[in-house]
């Protein structure tokens, strides 16, 4: 789905991932589950480009349903993965680190159940390792299509990062803000669930670093975009709190 000129949202009904278009060459900012793979291929053919122009993939983080089919992509098309420098261990090794909250809360959430259902089906609950990975660093500019600006964000994982298209008014904010709760349903602008922070306190206090980023448009890891500008998402985030 087309949610803004030249990006593009997939999805398979938990995590979103995103194809940016510039110039001729694609940029993929997360990806997804395993089980998504098709669905990238389907969108690429859609738009008249091949897997060779997929140049990069941009982890916001090392989740599994965020990792997906990442090191696919390095194999079958080619693409470098990237992914903040906090976060590259776990990338390559799927070995994730604890959480500063549990899951036991939630199991009266019936979300719960359908993002574990879905996530079962396409191969998501853990991650599959990356091979080989670049790294980028908050505030880095790079060089590729779309010329996404690095925007560290740390809380959710420690390397959780945002990704900001300056001249298209767009930030990409991984689960740093997402606007439906993956366990419990809920829906608006909110950091992600305790379950899943590996620093909720840290979560929180990343907002104001977001609240710097001037953009109209965002695209979170989980839920709808949000279009009413950083600024009222961040506020609202904060108003929501922990869950």
């Amino acid at each position: 789905m087309k949610v803004a000129p030249d990006i593009y949202r997939l999805t398979q009904g938990v995590s979103n991932f995103y194809l940016v278009e510039d110039g001729g060459k694609l940029t993929l900012v997360d990806a997804g589950a395993p089980g998504d793979w098709n669905q990238l291929v389907g969108e690429v053919a859609v738009l008249g480009r091949d897997l060779v122009d997929l140049e990069a993939v941009l982890l916001t983080h090392a989740h599994s349903d965020h990792v997906g089919f990442a090191e696919r992509a390095r194999t079958a098309a080619g693409s470098s993965v990237w992914v903040h420098e906090a976060d590259a261990k776990v990338a390559k090794t799927g070995k994730v680190g604890k959480t500063d909250g549990k899951v036991t809360p939630y199991l009266f959430k019936a979300e719960l159940y359908r993002t574990v259902f879905i996530l079962l089906r396409r191969g998501g609950i853990k991650i599959v390792p990356v091979r080989e990975v670049s790294t980028f660093a908050d505030g880095e500019t790079l060089g590729l299509p779309g010329r996404p600006r690095v925007v560290h964000l740390p809380g959710h994982t420690p390397g959780m990062s945002a990704l900001f298209l300056e001249d298209r008014g767009v930030v990409l904010t991984g689960d740093a803000l997402v606007t439906r709760n993956p366990l419990t349903g809920r829906r608006g602008p909110q950091i992600a669930p305790s379950g899943f922070n590996t620093d909720t306190n840290q979560a929180m206090r990343s907002l104001d670093t977001l609240g710097g980023v001037t953009a109209d448009l965002v695209l979170p890891g989980h839920g709808e975009p949000w279009t009413e500008g950083v600024a009222e998402a961040v506020r609202l985030a904060k108003l929501a709190g922990r869950s």
